[in-house]
């Protein structure tokens, strides 16, 4: 027999979970852009081109939107680095891109030369891309 209910402890889970996402600095749910027909008219405007990333911006409310192409991020761990990546650097620029709907795009292939897998130089370089670029609003 149990010494505490199994609610009881699924409700405390809860509780916990909460405080830490409120401790965190994670981004609302209503920054993240779900509209096709908004996220297309922006990936229509010309966008501000570094080696790995494509940053499209529009005026307009906050918001964000991620895309890594699995033809161009074959693992899914990958992928999922490069969004969380994406997500710090405007989670972190977010004063400078008050107003302004963005899209961040891989556009190059990741890991070509290491058989596929996203390398720590390939990853800093992502980094250092995704900060300068989002930092200066374009």
């Amino acid at each position: 027999m149990r010494a505490v209910p199994r609610v009881v402890n699924a409700s405390l889970f809860k509780q916990q979970q909460e405080k830490d996402r409120k401790a965190s600095n994670q981004l609302a749910r209503s920054f993240s852009l779900s509209d096709a027909n908004l996220i297309r008219s922006i990936l229509a405007q010309k966008p501000s081109n570094t080696k790995h990333l494509a940053i499209h911006t529009l005026a307009g409310e906050s918001g964000i939107a991620l895309t890594v192409p699995k033809k161009l991020a074959k693992r899914a761990i990958d992928r999922n680095r490069i969004k969380r990546l994406m997500r710090e650097s405007y989670r972190q620029n977010l004063l400078n891109l008050e107003g302004q709907l963005v899209v961040l795009r891989l556009r190059k292939k990741i890991g070509e030369s290491s058989s596929g897998k996203l390398r720590e130089r390939e990853r800093r370089q992502i980094k250092e891309q995704l900060f300068n670029q989002v930092s200066l609003g374009k």
